[in-house]
């Protein structure tokens, strides 16, 4: 029998698996037409994906422990041009959130509370997103 896996075989350097051009384009595709047919929308009011610079991407990555990222799904209020709004002057739009991980599985958040100066943010969001940025 062979001894479960401790998480932190699941968090390293190279955890994730290249794929084809074509897988991809597959994947993303399912997901496009996923949103289209079962939630009605249409190709301009679906998010394929948002675009992060690499100096961003690089200091994420080269916080201290730092082995990988973990990116979350999460949404926020927008206007038409993709400009954070509030509830009431927005729509609600996905949004990924990238975390820098740990080899223990945990996200990296610098605790800032009480501190003068809160840092220079935990996490990379608000990319580029595409549409409107293709």
């Amino acid at each position: 029998m062979q001894e479960p896996r401790k998480p932190s075989d699941k968090f390293h350097g190279d955890v994730g698996s290249f794929i084809s051009a074509s897988d991809a384009k597959s994947r993303t595709r399912q997901h496009r037409a996923f949103e289209e047919g079962k939630l009605g929308l249409k190709p301009d009011e679906i998010t394929k994906a948002e675009f992060f610079g690499i100096n961003r991407i690089n200091k994420l990555m080269g916080r201290k422990d730092c082995v990988g990222i973990r990116i979350y799904y999460g949404k926020r209020y927008e206007d038409a041009d993709g400009d954070p709004t509030t509830q009431d002057k927005g729509e609600l739009k996905p949004r990924l959130v990238l975390v820098g991980v740990r080899a223990d599985g945990s996200d990296i958040f610098e605790d800032t509370e009480g501190l003068k100066d809160r840092g220079d943010g935990d996490a990379l969001a608000d990319g580029a997103p595409c549409p409107q940025f293709c």
